[in-house]
């Protein structure tokens, strides 16, 4: 479940990081890989943001969140379909 505050934060991801769905009919797998690719190569762009939502979603600090195996986060997210709908919405 993507809590207010946690959607409040991958937001402000998506806007810096400026993402976008190239095919909304996708399915939650494609979308998620897609998602991915882009994250991977803007990821420095949102650092600080990132470290805060992870941290928010792990319940953890966000010193202990830039230990997060990034990949594996992202697919974690990729396979939430709360998140994945959160992002179709989103992204458009």
């Amino acid at each position: 479940m993507l809590t207010l505050k946690q959607g409040l934060k991958l937001s402000a991801i998506i806007d810096k990081l400026d993402l976008k769905i190239t095919d909304p009919k996708a399915d939650a797998n494609q979308v998620g890989a897609d998602l991915m690719m882009q994250i991977v190569r803007k990821v420095h762009k949102a650092e600080q943001e990132i470290y805060a939502f992870v941290a928010e979603v792990k319940g953890i600090t966000p010193q202990e969140a830039e230990s997060i195996d990034l990949i594996q986060f992202i697919k974690e997210m990729a396979s939430d379909t709360g998140v994945v709908n959160f992002f179709k919405s989103a992204v458009k």
